[in-house]
């Protein structure tokens, strides 16, 4: 059973939070790590990372387009990490530790 998430981190009056998860059992689900769909976020959006497995993980992105994420740092299990996402663009993510972890994020307009 994957750890009780952690408490909401607060968000700014106004600010949408768009959640990304690391689902349980991530590292066997490679490029379903994240879901069977790209990651989708618009732009404004406040992106946070929420660890549901239960191992550590570091996402990073593989290209430089979207400067406001490259790199979740180290997520142990339960932890989040959010960004602030105001550039339009599509790469791919993966987990440095487990590269089977794949996935694209895109942020778009709304």
């Amino acid at each position: 059973m994957p750890p009780a998430p952690p408490a909401p981190t607060p968000v700014p009056t106004g600010q949408v939070t768009a959640n990304v998860y690391i689902l349980p059992g991530a590292i066997d689900l490679g490029p379903n790590a994240f879901g069977d769909e790209a990651i989708v976020i618009y732009k404004g959006e406040r992106m946070r990372w929420r660890n549901f497995d239960g191992a550590e993980h570091n996402l990073v992105t593989d290209s430089p387009v979207l400067p406001e994420f490259m790199t979740t740092g180290l997520l142990a299990p339960g932890d989040e990490k959010s960004f602030d996402m105001s550039t339009l663009g599509t790469t791919k993510v993966h987990c440095t530790i487990h590269p089977q972890m794949v996935g694209t994020l895109i942020v778009k307009e709304r």
